[in-house]
């Protein structure tokens, strides 16, 4: 049931980031088109998401006994939500130019896009889970902001972050789930698209001097 739980949330990110960048819908005078923004956007709120989300509910459901279960749902999550890299590969590109090997080269991007983000958050989440860590306001501070800035290096790192922190953070502190998902997508907002374009423009205006 783990591991079909994470599968059928990562292809559900996966068919939303799909969606976000080939989506077009026009009715009267609304128009939606899909762009290469919205499908970043989607894994990078999702991902994040579901991790701590899918985590919890393992841990809860199997208290004691959720090692493996934990371990088959991120295989499925990292599976399904990879997927959508191949999956669209083989959609939108012309017949006569699909290959084995063009299917093989965006199964492993997909993966390697994910597998960082899902890495860094089992880190911190077991360190939360192993009690070797205590959700205090400092460490919780250090693993958020700490992660926020990571965005500067790679932003998959910061998803990572954020989704371990909150993972833990709400494995410790329960009744604030809700208000931890709030946070994990405004960090994500700032940290994945705000962050880099701040420290971008000065960066930019410096060259142009």
């Amino acid at each position: 049931m783990s591991l079909l739980r994470g599968i059928v949330t990562g292809l559900l990110i996966a068919a939303l980031q799909i969606a976000g960048g080939h989506l077009w819908f026009e009715y009267q005078t609304i128009s939606l088109h899909g762009n290469g923004l919205v499908a970043v956007a989607v894994p990078v709120f999702l991902l994040p998401l579901a991790i701590p989300w899918g985590w919890t509910w393992v841990s809860d459901r199997w208290s004691g006994r959720s090692g493996p279960r934990l371990l088959m749902y991120t295989v499925g999550l990292v599976l399904g939500a990879a997927s959508a890299f191949p999956i669209e590969y083989i959609l939108f590109t012309r017949a006569e130019d699909v290959s084995v090997a063009g299917v093989l080269d965006e199964a492993l991007f997909g993966v390697i896009f994910v597998l960082p983000v899902v890495g860094l958050a089992a880190l911190l989440y077991w360190s939360f889970t192993s009690e070797k860590v205590h959700a205090s306001f400092g460490t919780l501070a250090l693993g958020y902001l700490g992660g926020l800035f990571l965005a500067l290096v790679l932003p998959t790192l910061t998803m990572g972050a954020v989704a371990g922190t909150a993972a833990g953070h709400s494995w410790q502190k329960p009744r604030a789930r809700t208000a931890i998902s709030f946070l994990v997508v405004l960090l994500m907002f700032v940290g994945v698209f705000e962050l880099p374009m701040a420290a971008a423009n000065p960066l930019a205006a410096s060259l142009l001097r």
